[in-house]
């Protein structure tokens, strides 16, 4: 059982206390350094509040590419199969034309967009 406040209502409050509170306080210069803090503090909310992948279909469009240990817990499959994506990276498996490619180019899009999303809500697809 985890104590409240959680670590995402610590986040929370921090970078609001932070932004309302100290911010103004502050010299021009400080409250740049203060708003990346805050800003650091917003894309760590939205990982957690995210769980274990960046976007939802990631370790079923993985499996379609690899057979999945059906004995690993999804967030080791994960991880397992994430770290297969990129060596086959690395070593231009993806290179030529073909469904793997397909499906790669997929997963890297997929990718891309939702860690901007967690990065930065207000983008624009």
């Amino acid at each position: 059982m985890r104590c409240r406040p959680d670590a995402l209502e610590l986040l929370e409050t921090a970078e609001k206390t932070l932004a309302d509170d100290v911010a103004p306080d502050l010299s021009n210069r400080q409250r740049y350094n203060v708003a990346l803090i805050a800003s650091a503090m917003g894309i760590a909310q939205r990982e957690l509040r995210g769980g274990v992948s960046a976007w939802p279909g990631e370790l079923a469009a993985l499996e379609k590419l690899y057979e999945r240990n059906r004995k690993a817990e999804p967030s080791q499959a994960l991880d397992l199969l994430n770290r297969r994506f990129a060596a086959d990276l690395r070593t231009g498996r993806f290179d030529t034309k073909g469904l793997d490619r397909k499906a790669a180019i997929k997963i890297l899009k997929e990718d891309v967009l939702a860690r901007m999303a967690e990065d930065n809500p207000h983008y624009q697809k």
